[in-house]
């Protein structure tokens, strides 16, 4: 019985659209999960966006220039998670990076901004990370590997160096620098008056805290805010306090994507919130790689 089911299954995959339909069920229960997974899906979602499978391919290629070529502290999949969601959103204002270390991700997201018409403004030290003395408990990691600290000075290649990358790989025009510690640069003078989108990389959650306290209220309606410290519950708990949210920023906490373990296992440090009480449920879901 078996034997003769195979063979009724083998008769059926050789009719060309039930070939085509086997294979590709068989690809993707296989590559699921996988980068090449979501790379796919990323060029797929070209087929009803205003930015088309073979601009997002190029895009790509790019993006894996700049991951073989340059120091990295976010990973190939990072990288899409952030691209599909600023060339799908429709929120107005340009976009704001606060900790670029070598420009791998500036890069990427001066590009978006240029399809997107929009400036990046990079805001850093350019110094590494301030004495702080903070510690980040990890919420994906083993006991013994749940802490570690910040050692000032760390991730750092300086100005030039940034720019050099942004430069070589990316779309330079589009980007504005704002060099010292976010207390002092997160100010009405340097950040734009509307904001579509910020992507916070800053490790500490005092940092954190700063950002979204600067940022949150020039985020326009429909805007994101990405963090890449999502999966250290100090910088989350920095982020969702409650007094934080009723005093200075007088909204209602949004959910947290990814909050804890990343939207994925691939991007297991990003996560992000999106303002506005009345976004819909489509907009949210049309964000993701996911559709």
């Amino acid at each position: 019985m078996k034997k003769l089911a195979k063979q009724i299954i083998s008769s059926i995959a050789r009719v060309p659209p039930v070939a085509k339909a086997a294979y590709q069920i068989h690809r993707y229960s296989r590559l699921k999960g996988t980068y090449p997974y979501y790379r796919e899906l990323f060029i797929q979602n070209g087929q009803n966006s205003r930015f088309d499978s073979t601009t997002r391919a190029r895009l790509i290629e790019r993006f894996e220039a700049i991951d073989n070529s340059v120091r990295v502290a976010s990973t190939p999949t990072d990288g899409l998670v952030l691209a599909e969601a600023l060339l799908s959103t429709d929120a107005p204002g340009d976009i704001v990076e606060c900790g670029c270390f070598a420009g791998a991700s500036s890069a990427k997201l001066s590009m978006v901004a240029k399809l997107l018409g929009k400036k990046l403004i990079v805001f850093d030290s350019f110094e590494g990370l301030p004495e702080g003395g903070e510690r980040a408990v990890h919420a994906r990691r083993k006991v013994k590997e749940i802490t570690k600290g910040w050692p000032a000075g760390d991730y750092s290649v300086g100005l030039e160096g940034v720019r050099q990358n942004i430069e070589t790989f990316g779309e330079i025009a589009v980007c504005s620098f704002v060099q010292g510690w976010f207390n002092q640069t997160l100010t009405e003078q340097n950040l734009p008056p509307t904001i579509a989108a910020a992507f916070v990389d800053v490790d500490l959650h005092s940092s954190a805290r700063e950002c979204l306290v600067a940022i949150w209220p020039r985020l326009a309606n429909g805007g994101i805010f990405f963090s890449h410290d999502v999966a250290f519950i100090t910088v989350l708990q920095h982020l969702y306090d409650r007094e934080l949210w009723a005093n200075e920023l007088k909204d209602f906490p949004p959910i947290f994507f990814g909050a804890g373990f990343g939207v994925c296992d691939l991007a297991p440090h990003i996560g992000y919130m999106v303002k506005g009480a009345d976004v819909s449920a489509e907009y949210l879901k049309n964000l993701t790689l996911d559709k």
